[in-house]
């Protein structure tokens, strides 16, 4: 136990120093991972006597995040403070001076706060004022620094006191609060991209259960991406397989381990490589920022293969910069990916020509989201279209057959079907529009009624006809053209006249109310 007293830190840098950090490159995200960094290294350090303590311990981090509360858009609301608190190992009194001189690189320097920079940085980054109450594991000591910014300018200050209280020996914590916010504080619009950044950067860490992250008391998680599980392009009719490629490859110093693979669909949001170094997210955390090396992806964003390869990479070898959001080494990460390409041109199963060539069968998604389009549509589209077959009965002029009883339509694999149906008033009588998506069989659709419900009208369109094929997936014009025929058909069917003038004449006639 070390029950060590501290009177005072050094905050020698210039003082005129640290009004320039706001003014330093960076973002929300990075500047809070920060100190979830700090962290994390403190758990990591201790671990074994954390866990010693309560088997059942867990790393838990808790970002705050409070909103002007003047402001009631949420696009000007602005942050005016922050807390971070933990209960990793706490800062122990050895590493406690050093912890708070900026550029006072700790004495092992292979762990995530290898520059002794980020803490106060950070602070400053977001706040003029900032408070560290932290107690470490094993000392009976709690410590407090208090850091006023325009303080320490004003009077040139080169050292801050630091408050000692007696503390529980097995206490262990850290407590970052800040004020006074700087010009870089967020506004609440970008609350959700502060989440989803956070989450993407430890990833890893959410993944194997080192560490329990929540913002404002929400969990944060990270959604895993889907992959490809397809036939091999030049044989589609063969098995199919998971299109990932597990990496352990090396290149002189440099080491490459994680996977590439190909997503299930196409989403600019989810491509690219993310580069992480000791279990954290380096590059490519954001949407916008992932790693495109053209040895892998090509020279042209258009293309299936830029579009389509995604992957994950642990880099070991490689420095990185002071606030660890870039990459430094960026020749020989060229190299690396250069020599990494051979990798995934396996010759039963090319990554990068499985990403040129193939084609995804797109049918469901597309046919789900016209479903969707036609279910979620205003109430005021749902009103029943109103039919007189009188007019065109007399246009017909076709002598009175007898009743003629419509074959039902069969049941066919059906992969979706419209939910809300239309409503049709055939000569005052109210029918029901049935219209089914069905993915096998020789006709484009089938037109008929309801072996259940006689009144109801069918249409099973076949998206897996010639038709689409030739001319593309099923669009709503098509649709609709599909339904009129079924109402044509139907009332052809209902006044005993089933001559084609007629059920064109009826087609011609709804078609100027049919909705999709």
């Amino acid at each position: 136990m070390s029950d060590v007293i501290i009177d005072k830190v050094s905050v020698r840098i210039g003082s005129q120093m640290y009004g320039r950090f706001e003014d330093l490159p960076n973002t929300v995200p990075h500047v809070l991972a920060e100190f979830v960094d700090n962290a994390l290294q403190s758990f990591r350090d201790h671990r074994e006597e954390l866990l010693a303590l309560d088997p059942d311990y867990k790393l838990r981090v808790q970002i705050f995040i409070h909103w002007d509360e003047n402001e009631t858009k949420m696009s000007l609301r602005k942050a005016t403070s922050f807390v971070v608190e933990d209960n990793a190992g706490g800062i122990a009194a050895n590493r406690f001076v050093n912890a708070f001189e900026p550029a006072s690189a700790p004495d092992d320097n292979t762990g995530l706060n290898e520059f002794g920079m980020g803490l106060k940085t950070a602070a400053c980054w977001l706040g003029n004022k900032w408070t560290v109450n932290t107690k470490a594991l094993g000392e009976g000591i709690a410590r407090i620094v208090r850091f006023d910014q325009n303080v320490v300018t004003k009077n040139n200050l080169e050292e801050v006191d630091v408050k000692s209280e007696p503390a529980e020996p097995n206490a262990h914590y850290t407590k970052v609060s800040i004020t006074a916010p700087t010009k870089n504080v967020p506004t609440e619009k970008s609350f959700l991209k502060i989440k989803a950044e956070l989450a993407s950067i430890y990833r890893n860490s959410l993944r194997n259960q080192e560490l329990e992250l929540y913002i404002n008391n929400e969990p944060l998680e990270f959604s895993e991406y889907a992959i490809l599980n397809a036939p091999y392009y030049k044989n589609m009719e063969g098995p199919s397989r998971l299109w990932k490629k597990d990496i352990d490859f090396q290149f002189g110093p440099y080491k490459a381990t994680g996977f590439i693979g190909i997503l299930k669909e196409l989403k600019s949001t989810q491509n690219g490589l993310v580069l992480s170094r000791r279990g954290r997210v380096i590059i490519g955390a954001e949407e916008d920022g992932r790693y495109f090396p053209k040895s892998i992806f090509g020279s042209s964003s258009g293309t299936f293969r830029y579009k389509r390869i995604f992957g994950e990479l642990e880099l070991e070898g490689f420095a990185v910069s002071f606030n660890k959001n870039d990459i430094q080494d960026k020749e020989n990460l060229e190299m690396l990916m250069e020599a990494l390409r051979d990798e995934l041109r396996d010759p039963d199963a090319d990554i990068l020509a499985q990403a040129d060539n193939y084609r995804a069968d797109n049918t469901a998604r597309l046919v789900k989201k016209i479903v969707s389009r036609h279910d979620e549509a205003p109430k005021t589209k749902r009103t029943p279209v109103s039919i007189d077959t009188k007019p065109i009965e007399e246009k017909a002029k076709v002598a009175e057959q007898q009743p003629v009883v419509p074959e039902p339509v069969p049941e066919e694999n059906i992969i979706n079907e419209f939910k809300q149906p239309d409503f049709y008033e055939i000569n005052g009588k109210m029918h029901r529009m049935i219209v089914k998506f069905i993915d096998e069989g020789n006709e484009l659709c089938w037109l008929g009624y309801s072996k259940d419900e006689p009144d109801a009208i069918v249409c099973n369109i076949n998206v897996k006809h010639d038709f689409f094929k030739v001319f593309g997936e099923p669009t709503d014009p098509v649709i609709a053209l599909l339904k009129t025929l079924a109402v044509a058909r139907y009332t052809t069917e209902a006044v005993n006249n089933k001559t084609a003038m007629a059920m064109m004449d009826f087609f011609n006639e709804y078609i100027k109310k049919t909705k999709v």
